[in-house]
């Protein structure tokens, strides 16, 4: 089974439960929103519909199918557009056509996603087929939350927890899933995602990491040759911007860290500034990160980050 991205358990537990023909009735498969649970599922289903080897395959036509997403035995499900909660008739729907045969494959398989938007109601639904489904049937549930789920529904399904990435995991993936933006857009768009390749996507879709790359740049520029009220007048743009500032200080503490490294061949940096006071300012920014990561006020963390970068180039 082909592996997901720096999910070594996930991808280990998947795999086992694909060998021999063990895969369960039910799998619930759980991690943040961007973390690649449409993905396993698409994968989990294509294992078990493959009629090639390994499985899946990526040849036969069931694994061709379910790669367009076009698979007939393939049911899709989610919380409706502009609804808040899973309905109840869906699921009442879901229950009545698992008694249906496949089309063309020796399995019928549904997935579920957003399962934990489904009320009591439609999850008690749900353990009516569950607990006692068709041969031939799969389900797989895609959730963020798995304490917003019944016991019951647990207690019948196998679990598989996706991890997130570390910032550098995401950062060298979104190197082959985006190659055509620069290193620094992908380091803030992993930086700002926190690691979720799913939501780092979606931010290489804006224009921020490309303004924090900028911002980093003109910040380090500031930091070593400029004064500091130009310093918070940049900063001041990330008040109401947690994220955005949280991308921008990420790419600024490795912009100080690949200087002090000797990655950067810049003549008038090396005669300004000492290898471990660009270690200092390093550690610094990483100070001021791990504070933004505490809630602290913005303008507050920016002055104390300026002061302290200023003093460690200083020293």
């Amino acid at each position: 089974m082909p592996e997901l991205l720096y999910n070594r358990k996930a991808n280990a537990t998947l795999a086992n439960l694909a060998a021999g023909g063990r895969f369960p009735h039910t799998l619930l498969i759980e991690g943040p929103e961007g973390s690649g649970k449409k993905t396993a599922a698409w994968q989990a289903a294509k294992t078990l519909l493959c009629e090639g080897e390994p499985k899946p395959c990526g040849r036969c036509a069931h694994c061709v199918k379910a790669d367009k997403r076009v698979h007939p035995d393939v049911r899709y499900y989610t919380v409706p557009e502009g609804k808040k909660e899973f309905p109840v008739e869906t699921v009442r729907e879901i229950r009545q056509d698992a008694y249906i045969a496949p089309n063309e494959g020796a399995r019928k398989i549904y997935l579920i996603d957003r399962a934990h938007a489904m009320n009591a109601a439609a999850q008690n639904a749900l353990l009516k087929i569950i607990e006692e489904p068709p041969d031939f049937v799969n389900f797989l549930l895609l959730c963020e939350n798995r304490s917003r789920m019944l016991p019951t529904i647990l207690s019948r399904a196998i679990s598989v927890e996706l991890e997130v990435p570390s910032v550098e995991e995401c950062a060298a993936a979104l190197e082959a899933l985006a190659p055509g933006r620069s290193a620094q857009e992908r380091q803030a768009a992993a930086a700002g995602a926190g690691g979720n390749i799913g939501r780092a996507l979606g931010l290489l879709g804006s224009a921020k990491p490309s303004k924090s790359a900028a911002d980093a740049k003109k910040l380090r520029e500031e930091l070593i040759y400029g004064e500091r009220y130009a310093c918070l007048r940049v900063l001041a743009g990330y008040d109401k911007d947690r994220d955005g500032l949280g991308q921008t200080l990420s790419l600024l503490r490795e912009g100080f860290a690949q200087a002090a490294v000797g990655r950067e061949a810049d003549e008038r940096l090396c005669n300004r500034v000492t290898v471990m006071q660009l270690v200092g300012a390093a550690d610094a920014v990483e100070r001021a990160l791990l504070r933004a990561g505490r809630n602290v006020s913005i303008p507050l963390l920016s002055a104390c980050m300026v002061e302290e970068v200023k003093a460690a180039l200083a020293g």
